[in-house]
């Protein structure tokens, strides 16, 4: 009988032991929910119908107010450690100065 406890009893220590260098997932930036910042279409979406699909931008470029970036990162972090950054995405819509269309859509990644 004591055998048996003294199993479970270790069998239970390993598993929480387990279930503690677990990957902790944080999510962090702009999240496309109903949409994708990759669906903007260059030539016929304007500011105000990116604006009304995606959001409002992460930032916006410091020298060109024309210049919209949308930013997300994914970080990891096991137990006690410091966190690691697996992902990171980075997609710059670029406007049109005088009819605010769109001229292009670059994605950047880690």
């Amino acid at each position: 009988m004591f055998r048996r406890v003294a199993y479970v009893a270790i069998a239970a220590g390993l598993l929480t032991s387990a279930a503690a260098c677990a990957p902790i997932t944080t999510y962090s930036g702009f999240q496309a929910i109903e949409a994708n910042p990759k669906d903007v279409k260059v030539g016929t979406d304007t500011k105000s119908t990116v604006r009304a699909s995606l959001g409002s931008p992460s930032a916006t470029s410091t020298f060109d107010p024309n210049v919209w970036f949308y930013i997300d990162q994914i970080k990891e972090r096991v137990a006690f450690r410091r966190p690691v950054i697996t992902s990171r995405n980075v997609v710059a819509v670029t406007f049109d100065k005088e009819t605010e269309v769109v001229k292009s859509v670059d994605t950047m990644s880690l």
